[in-house]
């Protein structure tokens, strides 16, 4: 693993997190991100893979992420089509992220996903090392 941490001008607004720490911060600021920009996204069921590839790709961007993998269940879509035009749009429930952040000597995998025994789409802490 590299260790990568922010510019020098910027750690002095950090130097009360532990690199797990922040590296859990960059993790839920991701999810809570791509979260709230992804809902109500218009999805064309055909062109899911790549929708999910750019999407991926695109958030993969952001500074001390390493990956992130974004997937859209299609059946969950399907439900929610309006009729007669097949439109359909992301819901927290058709909606599953991974977000893996490395930030100097710590790596955090954290997730995105829908928990029916709570109906609610739970951000969590997957692993952090």
């Amino acid at each position: 693993m590299v260790s990568r941490r922010h510019e020098s001008s910027a750690l002095k607004y950090f130097t009360n997190l532990t690199d797990r720490e922040h590296a859990i911060f960059e993790a839920g600021i991701s999810l809570g991100a791509i979260f709230h920009q992804l809902i109500g996204m218009p999805v064309d069921l055909e062109k899911l893979d790549e929708l999910e590839a750019a999407l991926s790709s695109t958030f993969s961007i952001q500074p001390f992420r390493t990956k992130i993998e974004i997937k859209i269940d299609a059946e969950k879509i399907k439900k929610g089509l309006t009729k007669p035009y097949n439109y359909g749009v992301i819901t927290p429930e058709s909606l599953s992220i991974k977000v893996v952040v490395e930030y100097g000597e710590a790596r955090v995998t954290a997730r995105l996903e829908w928990i029916d025994e709570i109906g609610f789409p739970l951000m969590y802490v997957q692993e952090a090392t």
